[in-house]
């Protein structure tokens, strides 16, 4: 009998503490503020264009049951016949006009979170997830980038990011009213049609991709001229006597030649979202309307030896075509 009230006893004692342990985490939990406002907990992110990607890779496994039986890696794929090429090069630019899509998407969607974040808004989770979603969209790219690399290997791959990139952003959601689905066949009637659709959507079969010298490349190994996993993707810049200016999807870097013996005093920045003005002790080096425009709570600029570096924050992750509309 004393047996079993021991039991009892400890049964009570284990039960309270319990009960305790969990009335005292729901006193101290906080509340997601996400899920108080009926949000995800994690970012509801876009997958990736996997229908784009599979068309792709179905065209690839045809090709090279044709073509590339006796080869070992993807050194068959330069070797194509043209036509059988230039169909395959059609497919890889969908799959990365479909990834410039989402980078756009996701790349905007990144900054306002980011904000969120640091200011204790959003959670750790839900920013990692929205990390999470960058980096499967950066393998994506470099996934690109590497079939362009093994097609050209004379030719940066970067060079059909970026054009799919200019696409985009030309064509906004009639993107894929340019770039209809192709035909299933190669040859023939077929690649007449196909190269209609190419000449229709302002893309020649050759691709345009910036020349390079020839790379050797070890089998297997990744293509070079690609920008470390997670780093935003390089845009077209541009310099003048003035100033240099380079940028990516989140900023523009303008680089002010100074006197070296510049000091920090004698220098002036101006920020609006439209324009930027550079002084020198009173006098302006740099003055003009931008090309597109900038966050100016999130631009900065310091002095180096002989350069002031100003830091746009874009509003938008699009290319700018020039740096100013007009200078002055």
């Amino acid at each position: 009998m004393a047996f079993w009230l021991l039991v009892v006893g400890v049964v009570v004692a284990v039960s309270l503490v319990l009960s305790s342990a969990v009335s005292f985490w729901l006193a101290t939990r906080q509340p997601d503020p996400l899920e108080e406002l009926g949000v995800s907990p994690t970012y509801p992110r876009k997958p990736l264009p996997e229908d784009k990607i599979q068309a792709y890779l179905q065209l690839k496994d045809k090709l090279l049951g044709e073509f590339g039986k006796e080869h070992v890696g993807d050194d068959w794929l330069c070797q194509l016949p043209a036509h059988a090429k230039d169909m395959l090069k059609y497919r890889l630019m969908q799959r990365a006009i479909g990834a410039m899509s989402l980078l756009q998407k996701i790349d905007a969607d990144a900054r306002g979170y980011w904000k969120l974040f640091s200011k204790g808004i959003i959670t750790s989770k839900f920013w990692n997830s929205v990390l999470a979603a960058e980096r499967e969209l950066s393998q994506e790219i470099e996934a690109v980038k590497h079939e362009a690399y093994s097609m050209e290997p004379n030719h940066d791959p970067q060079g059909i990011i970026s054009e799919a990139m200019q696409l985009v952003v030309r064509y906004g959601d009639k993107i894929w009213e340019k770039f209809p689905e192709p035909p299933d066949k190669i040859g023939g009637n077929a690649l007449a049609a196909a190269a209609k659709v190419m000449a229709a959507a302002g893309n020649m079969p050759n691709m345009p991709m910036p020349n390079m010298p020839n790379m050797p490349r070890p089998p297997g190994a990744a293509p070079p001229f690609a920008p470390p996993p997670g780093r935003p993707l390089p845009q077209e810049g541009g310099s003048t006597d003035q100033y240099k200016w380079r940028q990516d999807t989140e900023e523009v870097e303008v680089s002010v030649n100074v006197p070296d013996n510049t000091a920090k005093a004698d220098v002036k920045v101006q920020f609006q979202p439209k324009s930027l003005k550079v002084l020198h002790s009173g006098k302006t080096l740099v003055d003009g309307a931008l090309a597109s425009p900038c966050c100016p709570e999130g631009c900065t600029w310091t002095l180096s030896k002989g350069c002031v570096v100003v830091t746009l924050e874009k509003a938008n992750p699009q290319p700018w075509p020039a740096l100013f509309t007009e200078r002055k």
